[in-house]
């Protein structure tokens, strides 16, 4: 039979003393952590949502640059929905002066700060320059430290990853070297066969419609325009493989609408948590990627490759040092760049220019008879174009 060992009560509340120190000076580290943690978190959003936007602000200010002050943490928001909701919404129907209409607080910030200032939605700041040579040399600018704001980057990123539009420095100039050749001038004058066929199409869609309906019938034109503009990308983007471009490019649109569609996408992370509208964003994104390279793999395995610009990207990304993750990404993102590039664009400006033509049948008139006169009843081509000085 084993004897308990006598130890002293002294020793016994000596060991419970040191187990409690214990205990506390650990409870005291965690806090410490927590609270160094805490405090750190606090700098860092007051560097973001303080420090960092008063410090631009000065340097703007430093250079003669005002505009309105900013409310913490808004911004210039709550101005802005204020002038909206106050503008007078039949200016563009009456001047054609839409900006008036849908921007009012720029027309109202250009009267008070003049030509160029600077404004705030949260903490991001924007200078905004209405002066056709600064404008001209901004967008000339060829340096690598003038680049695309990363906010842009963040938002858009499901969107439009690392392409052309919101890379920076290096992966910028390495897109654009890929990219810009193929849209030389030259070069879009090739793809004006592709632009006619499409146009055929879309005609005859539209006396179709009209010849169903006893000869009046009312066409929305821009939902028209904007598949005129995709079907023309997708074949001149991937050729022959151009019924799978015309996918890709629907799903781009689903994601594009389901991105504007998010809520409390301003407050910093929410881009993050699972909620429905980014899980559809995400699923939407996954699908885009799955197809456009299921066209690359499929490209690949032709003896003969097709001289288009999925072909111009696909050499340029095998020609570069990249892993092959970052050789997808490659091709993926500025696959989806031009596509969101070109499609909205392209048919804004036709629906303008179409109504602005509706709206003043003399110019109407002027424009046909010059058609009339150039084309002779034929299809138009890039020599012909050219020649008519009333289209231009």
């Amino acid at each position: 039979m084993k004897r308990t060992p006598n130890i002293p009560k002294e020793a016994v509340g000596k060991r419970r003393v040191g187990v409690w120190e214990m205990e506390a000076f650990t409870v005291k580290v965690f806090i410490s952590i927590a609270l160094v943690v805490v405090l750190g978190l606090f700098f860092r959003l007051y560097n973001a949502l303080v420090v960092k936007p008063k410090k631009l602000r000065s340097i703007l200010r430093n250079q003669g640059i005002s505009g309105p002050p900013p409310s913490f943490l808004l911004g210039n928001i709550r101005e802005i929905k204020e002038s909206q909701s106050t503008a007078v919404k039949d200016s563009c129907t009456d001047t054609h002066n839409c900006a008036a209409a849908l921007f009012p607080f720029f027309e109202q910030w250009r009267n008070k700060y003049g030509q160029v200032f600077m404004f705030s939605l949260g903490n991001i700041q924007i200078l905004h320059v209405n002066q056709p040579d600064i404008v001209r040399e901004i967008t000339t600018c060829t340096s690598l430290d003038f680049g695309k704001p990363s906010y842009q980057q963040r938002e858009l990123g499901p969107l439009l990853g690392q392409g052309i539009l919101t890379s920076n420095g290096a992966v910028w100039a390495h897109n654009r070297k890929i990219l810009a050749p193929e849209l030389y001038m030259e070069k879009v004058k090739g793809m004006i066969g592709l632009i006619t066929e499409s146009v055929d199409t879309l005609l005859k869609s539209w006396r179709s419609k009209i010849e169903a309906e006893d000869g009046i019938a009312d066409i929305r034109i821009d939902e028209h325009l904007r598949s005129f503009s995709g079907d023309v990308i997708s074949r001149a983007c991937f050729g022959s493989s151009f019924t799978k471009g015309e996918e890709i490019f629907l799903r781009l649109r689903a994601l594009q609408e389901a991105m504007s569609k998010k809520f409390f996408s301003d407050i910093p992370g929410m881009r993050y948590v699972p909620t429905k509208h980014n899980r559809d964003a995400w699923e939407l994104e996954k699908d885009v990627r799955n197809l456009i390279l299921k066209v690359v793999s499929e490209r690949e395995e032709l003896a003969a490759h097709e001289k288009d610009l999925l072909q111009m990207v696909l050499e340029g990304a095998k020609n570069s040092d990249l892993s092959q993750e970052a050789t997808d990404n490659f091709i993926v993102d500025n696959c989806k760049n031009i596509y969101l590039a070109g499609y909205e664009t392209t048919s804004v400006s036709a629906v303008w220019c179409l109504m602005l033509l509706a709206a003043n049948p003399d110019w109407q008139a002027r424009v046909r008879e010059e058609v009339v006169e150039i084309c002779k009843g034929r299809t138009p081509d890039a020599d012909m174009i050219r020649k008519m000085k009333q289209v231009l």
